[in-house]
């Protein structure tokens, strides 16, 4: 009897390792595998702990004391609003809806529920594999005191996932993103010097702005009004798609790559009320954080003057706009 045991435990670990032909195990071995013989049981948590470990990544702004504990960040999903703009929170046009398509939370094992935080280095993300889709584009004229940008919103650094994740059950089991993204001719014009307007204004679904990657911006907010950086499976280059239109929820540390002699980082988009949007470092390299952003996710200092910055806890990008958004 134990010797048949042990052969039908071969055969089960087998086929989880060669399930779909991917070297990855089908969702059902990954999520549901239990079994019981005299000695041995094979729990589906231990399971998922190995398919984990094969979809995870880090960040080098992780590395150091600077800046919010990347195994702890706080989860965006009690810091949406509708009705004021502040601090650390995203001050949306919509509220939220809680039945839109999105991920299971029944099956998100980086997220701790119960203190409202997420852990980065244990999120899953899309690995990068055959997809090559059309190569980015990126075409920036000032001309007349305004700033005319022109990208087809797909990476110009080449930098993107294996979609469809559909691919890879052991991840669409979690999120059902069926998306591909495609090649979408997409025009702004935003003033050369914006000005900041009298009240803050709300972010609306869909692009806030476009970063010089050619990828353009959504907020931090998913279609629930949750948080989409920590909830939605992106590819590890930062990205998804909504249907074919790919997007970041946040900015690509990668993107982050050009400084100034202080440290300070430079331009990496802009928002769609013109003013721009910087890395993760401030002046002296220093990793910023909500603590030192306004309502809006940005400060005003020097002669950079108002700006926005990225940061790796929630909201991310932008809180609200400070200037007058564009309408195009």
């Amino acid at each position: 009897m134990k010797i048949w045991y042990g052969v039908l435990l071969i055969a089960l670990i087998l086929s989880i390792a060669c399930g779909n032909g991917r070297g990855e195990p089908d969702i059902d071995s990954t999520v549901l595998l239990t079994v019981n013989t005299e000695s041995d049981k094979i729990s589906s948590q231990r399971v998922a702990s190995k398919v984990s470990s094969e979809f995870t990544i880090s960040l080098k702004i992780c590395e150091d004391d600077d800046g919010p504990d990347c195994a702890k960040l706080r989860l965006g999903d009690d810091y949406f609003t509708t009705l004021n703009p502040a601090k650390g929170y995203l001050f949306s046009c919509i509220g939220k809806n809680p039945n839109a398509p999105g991920s299971d939370e029944t099956k998100i094992t980086w997220i701790n529920f119960a203190d409202k935080t997420w852990n980065f280095f244990k999120k899953l993300w899309l690995p990068s594999g055959t997809f090559k889709p059309e190569v980015g584009t990126y075409r920036e004229t000032v001309s007349e005191g305004t700033r005319e940008i022109k990208i087809n919103n797909l990476p110009v650094d080449e930098e993107i996932g294996d979609w469809p994740m559909t691919n890879y059950p052991a991840l669409t089991f979690i999120d059902r993103n069926p998306g591909i993204p495609v090649s979408q001719n997409v025009s702004v014009s935003y003033p050369v010097i914006p000005s900041e307007a009298k009240s803050p204004t709300c972010l609306s679904l869909g692009a806030i702005g476009v970063t010089k990657n050619g990828v353009v911006i959504y907020n931090a907010a998913d279609a629930r009004g949750e948080d989409a950086v920590a909830r939605e499976i992106v590819d590890e280059f930062g990205g998804h798609p909504a249907r074919s239109d790919y997007h970041y929820h946040f900015i690509p540390e990668r993107l982050d790559n050009d400084f100034f002699r202080d440290g300070h980082s430079e331009i990496v988009g802009y928002i769609n009320d013109g003013f721009p949007i910087y890395g993760y470092k401030g002046v002296g390299g220093v990793e910023m954080s909500n603590d030192q952003l306004d309502l809006c996710h940005g400060h005003n200092h020097g002669i950079l003057g108002y700006h926005y910055h990225a940061t790796i806890e929630y909201p991310y990008t932008v809180g609200c706009y400070r200037g007058e958004p564009i309408s195009n």
